[in-house]
């Protein structure tokens, strides 16, 4: 590749790859597509089945939607401070689905661009989520902030509710069932089969003053690290310190053996019982938390592509 790459991301045999302003669509190894943005490209993402990609630049006031065949579109721009934006992707009946959460609602979108739900996230409770993780039992994991606060939130909502029922993220928000969490630094993703692995960093957010205190925080209060909860029944599995550079929204993904979360420069691997923790350095490294695999480009430009397991 000509140029540094600097961004990397991946959804099924697809890898998007971006250096500065210029963007590239690789496939079995093969260049399939490339495009630039009119600015620098500050995040990627793939959907699960590498059919369509989200490229975002300018602090996440922008974002363009990419797919094969149909080329790159703006899919979302900010006009104001209170005008921010999510986007993602989710799998229903097997389908691939767009998602974008904008003036006050999640919309999911099929390929055609018909609307198929959306759901109100302004009232009563404003949250503006910014990332999507699909998690095992058909649930979605919505990741952002609720108005006027500083630390972020991660909301999970089954999709059969999400689809039907337009008070869907209301509800879950009102019922905190079963991944509910609150830091400055907060990410979610799956573990199969019936859990999800979160990364939190309250800072000195939740620093108690006595044992009531204690007792409110629960059992991740006052905790950095990773830990796993059973999406059925919402009990902690089990919990490691870690302090990795991922922040909000990176990547995380987890597998009986392993935790493996998205860093600047590269994946962390968290072994599950010790919390060894292993760390992979590249220029550009992603995690494809549905596909369970990872990728990084090698100093020849080739991008590499393999299963988790292996990273251990």
């Amino acid at each position: 590749m000509d140029n540094i790459v600097t961004m990397l991301a991946l959804g099924g045999a697809t890898a998007v790859v971006a250096a500065n302003t210029t963007v590239r669509v690789v496939r079995n190894a093969t260049e399939i597509d490339h495009f630039d943005v009119d600015a620098p490209v500050e995040w990627l993402e793939v959907a699960p089945d590498g059919g369509s990609a989200i490229v975002y630049a300018m602090r996440g006031r922008r974002a363009w939607y990419w797919r094969v065949g149909a080329g790159l579109r703006v899919m979302a721009t900010s006009t104001g401070t209170r005008d921010r934006f999510g986007c993602g992707f989710a799998v229903v009946n097997g389908e691939v689905i767009t998602l974008l959460a904008q003036n006050g609602a999640l919309s999911g979108f099929a390929d055609s661009g018909r609307e198929l739900f959306k759901a109100n996230t302004r009232s009563p409770h404003s949250f503006y989520p910014r990332s999507f993780v699909q998690l095992p039992g058909g649930r979605l994991a919505l990741a952002g902030s609720f108005f006027s606060d500083v630390m972020d939130t991660v909301v999970t909502v089954p999709i059969n509710l999400l689809i039907k029922d337009p008070e869907a993220v209301q509800q879950a928000i009102r019922t905190r069932q079963p991944i509910w969490d609150r830091a400055v630094d907060l990410t979610v993703g799956p573990c199969e089969p019936d859990a999800a692995v979160a990364l939190r960093d309250p800072e000195d957010n939740e620093v108690p003053e006595d044992e009531e205190d204690i007792e409110e925080l629960g059992d991740v209060g006052n905790f950095a690290g990773v830990y796993l909860r059973n999406l059925d029944t919402g009990a902690l599995i089990e919990r490691h310190s870690y302090n990795g550079a991922a922040g909000s929204g990176a990547p995380i993904v987890a597998t009986t053996d392993l935790i493996a979360v998205q860093v600047a420069g590269g994946i962390d691997i968290i072994r599950r019982g010790s919390g060894d923790v292993r760390e992979i350095r590249y220029t550009a490294a992603a995690l494809d938390v549905f596909a369970l695999q990872a990728a990084w480009v090698e100093k020849n430009g080739h991008i590499k592509i393999v299963p988790i397991s292996e990273l251990i």
